[in-house]
């Protein structure tokens, strides 16, 4: 049904999201992203979710935070009950470091969709430093959510409590659970070069080079594993790139929690006045 507005308006969040996922190139992704909001809006201007759909846009593929932020609202306006748009405008809250008002965002998001929304608010208490929150709400995720991003979480959370041998046994359990999501074995690399496994995060480095021969791979993910070796020239040339072409989740470089070391680099801070 092409006069189906609700199905444009949720094409293009799973496009942005899968872009933002590194799964699908940002460029035609985003432009698919756009062409399915602006069908829904035409059919709909008062659909919530084709304006939290824009609003997700504006922000990662845009880095329009007020324009984000009103579609937002103006999605929350027309349906207070949206718990995808309490997730998604958190995320984004999260990315730019608002960590007070994103935690808010997704509680609100898990409370109306509670099966739907755990790890999110999740990965926002590590980013902002709430280790042991974010411990007990991972290991109570897993009961639910049993699945690689959420071992993957659980993984930091043990990592950054300094629980090296378990943390990095939960991120090789998300990395083997799925493969074909090379965000998890970026991040496995990560984790092994801030352990000190220097060679095996080198070789996964050349696994993900490998997989750019025939695989769309954000230069976001070769970021991660450079900041982890401590090559932060090296890891500031590729993120510079993946904010130039919206790659993985470059909109979120202020508020990464496993960017953290380039933090006080000078091309960093650059990098986010040019946000």
């Amino acid at each position: 049904d092409p006069e189906f507005a609700s199905a444009h308006a949720i094409l293009a969040t799973v496009h942005a999201q899968l872009a933002e996922m590194g799964v699908f190139d940002p460029g035609s992704a985003y432009a698919r992203a756009s062409e399915a909001v602006e069908q829904a809006l035409r059919i709909d201007p008062d659909l919530d979710t084709a304006h939290c759909a824009l609003g997700f846009l504006k922000a990662v593929r845009e880095y329009d935070w007020l324009g984000a932020e009103h579609e937002f609202e103006r999605a929350l306006e027309l349906n207070p009950s949206g718990a995808d748009t309490y997730d998604l405008f958190g995320r984004v809250c999260a990315g730019i470091a608002q960590y007070d008002r994103a935690i808010a965002l997704l509680e609100r998001a898990s409370e109306l969709d509670p099966l739907a929304h755990r790890i999110d608010v999740t990965t926002t208490l590590l980013r902002a430093g709430r280790i042991d929150e974010a411990i007990e709400r991972a290991e109570a995720a897993l009961e639910v959510e049993p699945h690689e991003r959420t071992r993957a979480t659980l993984g930091w959370a043990y990592f950054l409590k300094g629980w090296h041998s378990q943390g990095l046994a939960e991120l090789e359990r998300a990395a083997a659970m799925a493969p074909a999501a090379l965000m998890w074995l970026a991040q496995l690399g990560e984790a092994h070069a801030l352990a000190g496994n220097g060679e095996r995060a080198r070789g996964i480095l050349r696994m993900l080079e490998d997989c750019s021969r025939e695989l769309y791979v954000p230069s976001y993910y070769f970021a991660y594993v450079h900041t982890g070796l401590g090559e932060s020239e090296r890891a500031m040339d590729y993120l510079e790139r993946a904010v130039a072409e919206r790659a993985g989740p470059a909109y979120s470089i202020k508020g990464s929690f496993l960017l953290a070391p380039l933090r006080a680099h000078p091309r960093f801070r650059a990098l986010l006045r040019q946000m």
